[in-house]
């Protein structure tokens, strides 16, 4: 995907979207521990069962452009910015680990009185859904997940090997800045490159167009480059199995058949350990199916939040 040029691609999505129609809204959210509060920004459409959308750290609230029509008319979507794109990062001292991710999701459904939301998490976010799911089941009625790795694949891991050292990421947020075009090409990956837009990447632009963005946006993603990122999430679930308690919160594992970042394979090993689970897998996807496959996604989120 980094190597499309630019003037390949077209300048809106194919699919007609509301994103941007929809006012960027804020709140205050109160961390556990924290004496301070943190504002988040976020956008909210429609009525009936909520829906979080919880987007990854390599992308934006935007990447569910494509389901606000096709479930605003019965279920209330809520679509929160997890990551300042000024740089002005959300969770103290960077520390965007799936736990404090967790925090922060937690926080919002309190600040925005989320009453047992359907929870839609993809990549990072899949984790930090799991760890609510495993320390607080009451939080949430069903979660869905789509693509979660739950290990590094090896080109990930070369590539946390060249972000590894500080001087080293600090080239890498400097190379960001001086392209931050190219730099949000870098983040995407979708099966089909007819799907990307010069829209979404102006968008993705915004996290590198500053030295501090971009500094903080480096320093999330290389976090997020680091097997024991996942570790914990896997211990702490088998832990749960291995005392015989079920894994209490209704689970839909959704993956792309041709993703890289979060092979099916994961999918399926997930889909063996958790008694109950449900593998769906979404054709034709690099693990981006809310973008991909809207419509089959949009299926499989509506069938989630029937009572």
């Amino acid at each position: 995907m980094a190597r499309l040029r630019l003037e390949q691609v077209q300048e809106l999505p194919s699919e007609e979207h509301s994103f941007f129609l929809l006012p960027e809204r804020r709140k205050a959210v109160n961390l556990p521990e924290s004496r301070t509060s943190l504002e988040i920004s976020y956008r909210e459409v429609g009525s009936g069962k909520p829906l979080l959308l919880l987007h990854g750290l390599w992308t934006s609230a935007y990447t569910f452009r494509s389901l606000i029509r096709l479930l605003s008319g019965q279920h209330r979507l809520i679509m929160p910015e997890l990551v300042d794109p000024e740089g002005v990062h959300l969770l103290p001292d960077l520390d965007y680990r799936p736990a404090r991710l967790a925090d922060l999701v937690l926080a919002i459904g309190a600040a925005l009185k989320l009453e047992k939301p359907v929870v839609v998490a993809h990549a990072e976010s899949a984790l930090a859904g799991m760890w609510l799911a495993l320390r607080h089941p009451g939080y949430m009625s069903t979660l869905v997940t789509l693509g979660m790795a739950i290990q590094l694949p090896a080109f990930l891991k070369f590539k946390r090997w060249l972000v590894g050292s500080d001087r080293i990421m600090e080239r890498w947020a400097n190379r960001g800045f001086q392209k931050p075009q190219m730099a949000a090409i870098g983040m995407i990956d979708y099966a089909d490159p007819a799907v990307i837009c010069r829209q979404e990447i102006r968008l993705l632009s915004r996290f590198w167009s500053t030295w501090p963005a971009a500094k903080t946006r480096a320093k999330i993603l290389s976090e997020t480059l680091n097997s024991a990122y996942r570790l914990e999430i896997m211990r702490m679930l088998s832990e749960h199995l291995q005392t015989g308690c079920a894994f209490s919160v209704p689970l839909k594992l959704v993956y792309g058949d041709s993703d890289r970042r979060a092979p099916l394979e994961h999918g399926k090993r997930l889909n063996r350990l958790i008694p109950g689970s449900e593998l769906l897998v979404a054709e034709h996807s690099a693990g981006m199916m809310q973008v991909e496959r809207p419509k089959w996604l949009a299926s499989v989120i509506a069938s989630a939040a029937q009572p």
